[in-house]
């Protein structure tokens, strides 16, 4: 078990490198990479790849900070690797977690300013190698699929590993890197809303030594949106450089520059039209309620990456994260401003419209270092990792928000042409938040026979502080510490079977107030019961799991009746999952499911007392396959998918009885009859829908041609509709083809 099972590697690679590629490797071997290697038993396999294999490390990071594979791990972990980006043909990171157990991928439908979705019910983080890459509210660029080697995602409370951490889990994009082997691709892309992308990817060795390797990733969109008079054009400029002076020192830089050119997709549209009948018909999917022209969500952001891996000793190493990014959004919008009265009307057709402006700008100095080894005392194996991570935040925000300000437009046959004159001269909310982070942890994975103990805490201290020239404001500085654990214990049969059970903390401050208002909140906190079993057949790459969870949350941030976030008291979220992932033969099959259930137990507001979380499907399931026909048509591959996401609480009911209990209405049973009438035509269920996704591809020597289809049957469908009054589309059909030239 443990390190016994990993034995074997390349005599002229570090025994940190060939660990952690080790470790690497078989975590995408586990979670159904297409590499897959025919094998009598699991250490012939292991040791053919070491053969084959590159010193590169692929990223030095696993998720679990450990070089522990997935199948020795007592916590669920979901990895979808760049061969699953390529066959499904998917855009976008949030394209990847619609085929992901216990995560909703499509929350806020399509969304061009982001990746939005929720783990366990709740919103995530999202990581760039190891290190948190998003902080504050539309402050960042939106991450370029194509910049990746891999998606990680670690669920359930994480605060052990990287300190403030939501409690739904993290996701992790891992960054392309220098190989030592020449190779790369070139690739054209062409589809939908006419898309038009062009792509470059060239790896290899700058000298015969091997001694410096280089890798250049490029990538430019020029397309359309959904959503009329919306682009959707992204560039990206990824180069990266690797220095190895002996077997046991690698020294990586990397810089990623990206440029995206964007609008509002999301249109916050009503209920009525949507999901609720209106006489005036159904809201058309590429409907725009900004301003063509004016209408824009513009980001600009450089990442300065490096990297450091180096070993002491047959036994420890340490390894070590840096990044710098500084970055700018320039963001204008109109949207439409739902009073209780508006969002109520279900014929609606006429909505006034609030005018958001923002410019943001972010400086982020983040690092992650660590000291990792392996002793042993007695009959016990340890795998131990101490770290020190550190995180410095700017944020300078610039903000008009006007409800009204942008006039009246009719939903279904919008005329534009009005923006208000001197809107650059009104005065704005200027804020400077400043948050510092440092955290010390500590976690060791021990190995007794067939029992895997793994345990670890963290300290953690945060700072904030405001600079505002809003009187409202709070600009005293917060100070949070926190102590965070974890414990989990697995037993590995011989017949890969792995049962398991672990128990984790999550500890989020709340560093700045997401409506803008300078309010302060409690940090959120949260706990978690997990119990599962793991199975990977021995000789094969095929994983499967299943796993029920029991999340305990306090101080949850979530919309109140008046449009503000509010805190409450405490969320309670139970859920089963379903996974499996592999290869059989010629087949290439992913497939989960999960169901979900919510009580917001206790609350601030009475009326929420008891209610599910909006928005968050009670079960969903997905399937990936494809097929390779090269025993019957030389180059030939078929795919096939599906998605069903199922229903979600809406909240309404909430908006009813705290409508009928205000004592205005309360007191005239004509009134609350009235109103009864009126809510009875809103569901309190989002629709469940079923979408489905396809691929074929034929490869020709080094070409590569393939068609892909998302939501072939091009259903119309509404991802969630929320107690606040607005709805979100998904995706209609989205054909793209592609060539790619592999060399």
């Amino acid at each position: 078990m443990g390190t016994a099972r990993f034995q074997g590697s390349r005599q002229n690679t570090s025994p940190v490198i060939s660990g952690l590629s080790r470790s690497l490797l078989a975590l995408a071997v586990a979670a159904g990479s297409s590499a897959a290697f025919a094998a009598e038993d699991k250490n012939e396999v292991l040791e053919e790849v070491n053969v084959t294999g590159e010193l590169n490390l692929d990223r030095q990071t696993s998720i679990g900070k450990l070089d522990i594979p997935v199948d020795e791990t007592p916590y669920s972990i979901s990895l979808r690797d760049k061969d699953f980006f390529d066959v499904t043909g998917s855009k976008s990171v949030q394209d990847i977690l619609q085929y992901s157990a216990g995560v909703n991928g499509g929350l806020f439908g399509v969304d061009a300013r982001g990746d939005w979705s929720t783990v366990r019910a709740v919103e995530p983080i999202m990581f760039v190698d190891g290190l948190q890459s998003i902080f504050g509210s539309y402050s960042s660029s939106r991450a370029n699929l194509f910049a990746f080697e891999r998606v990680e995602i670690l669920k359930g409370p994480s605060s052990v590993l990287y300190g403030q951490s939501s409690t739904g889990g993290i996701i992790n994009l891992v960054s392309k890197r220098p190989k030592e082997e020449f190779g790369g691709e070139l690739m054209v892309q062409g589809g939908d809303y006419d898309r038009k992308v062009i792509a470059g990817d060239v790896t290899g060795a700058l000298d015969s030594d091997g001694e410096w390797l280089y890798r250049v990733v490029g990538y430019a969109r020029d397309a359309d949106a959904q959503v009329d008079h919306v682009d959707d054009n992204s560039t990206l400029f990824m180069p990266s450089i690797s220095w190895r002076p002996n077997a046991d020192t690698e020294i990586t830089f990397l810089v990623n520059h990206q440029d995206d050119e964007t609008g509002t997709t999301a249109a916050f549209l009503p209920w009525g039209g949507t999901i609720v009948d209106n006489v005036n018909g159904e809201i058309p999917t590429d409907v725009f309620l900004s301003e063509p022209g004016w209408d824009k969500y513009d980001t600009e952001q450089t990442a300065y990456s490096l990297w450091v891996d180096h070993r002491f000793s047959d036994n420890w190493g340490v390894n070590a994260g840096l990044r710098y990014s500084e970055g700018k959004v320039d963001y204008n919008t109109m949207y439409a401003d739902f009073t209780s009265e508006l969002r109520l009307q279900k014929d609606i057709r006429e909505v006034s419209r609030t005018v958001y402006m923002k410019d943001a700008k972010s400086d982020l100095l983040i690092f992650d270092l660590r000291l990792s080894g392996e002793i042993t005392t007695g009959p016990f194996e340890h795998q131990i990792s101490f770290g020190l991570d550190s995180q410095d935040a700017r944020i300078e925000d610039s903000i008009i928000r006007v409800r009204g300000l942008g006039g009246k437009i009719d939903i279904f046959d919008p005329v534009y042409g009005y923006v208000p004159e001197g809107l650059e001269d009104l005065d704005r909310t200027k804020t400077i938040t400043d948050t510092e982070q440092l955290g010390f942890y500590f976690q060791d994975q021990i190995t007794l026979g067939n029992f895997i103990f793994n345990t670890g805490i963290r300290k953690d201290k945060t700072r904030s502080e405001a600079d505002s020239n809003a009187i409202w404001v709070d600009q005293r500085p917060h100070k949070e510490d926190a102590i965070t654990k974890r414990f989990g214990l697995m037993y590995a049969f011989e017949s890969g079977i792995s049962p398991y059970i672990s128990y984790s903390e999550s500890f989020e401050p709340v560093v700045s107030d997401p409506d803008g208002l300078g309010r302060s909140f409690k940090p959120v906190e949260g706990e978690q019961v997990e119990v599962g079993v793991k199975y990977q057949p021995e000789g094969t790459n095929i994983l499967m799991t299943a796993s029920v969870f029991d999340i305990e949350q306090k101080n949850r941030l979530t919309y109140g009746d008046d449009g503000l976030f509010t805190q409450v008291g405490e969320v309670e979220i139970q859920g089963l999952e379903l996974e499996a992932s592999g290869k059989w033969g010629n087949l290439t099959l992913v497939a989960n499911y999960s169901q979900i259930g919510s009580d917001n137990s206790e609350s601030s507001n009475p009326f929420e007392s008891g209610t599910d979380i909006e928005g968050v499907p009670e079960r969903q399931f997905s399937v990936w396959g494809d097929y390779d026909f090269g025993e019957w048509i030389p180059g030939l591959t078929f795919g096939v998918g599906a998605r069903y996401v199922g229903e979600s609480y809406t909240g309404i009911d909430k908006v009813h009885a705290m409508t009928v209990a205000h004592p205005l209405i309360a007191s005239n049973p004509a009134l609350v009859a009235y109103y009864d009438s009126i809510f009875a035509d809103f569901p309190t269920e989002n629709p469940s829908y079923t979408l489905y996704d396809a691929t074929i591809g034929y490869t020709l020597e080094s070409w590569k041609f393939q068609l892909n289809v998302k939501n072939l049957t091009d259903e119309v469908h509404t991802t969630s509709c929320l107690s606040r009054g607005d709805c979100f589309y998904g995706e209609r059909r989205y054909v793209t083809a592609e060539a790619r030239y592999t060399f």
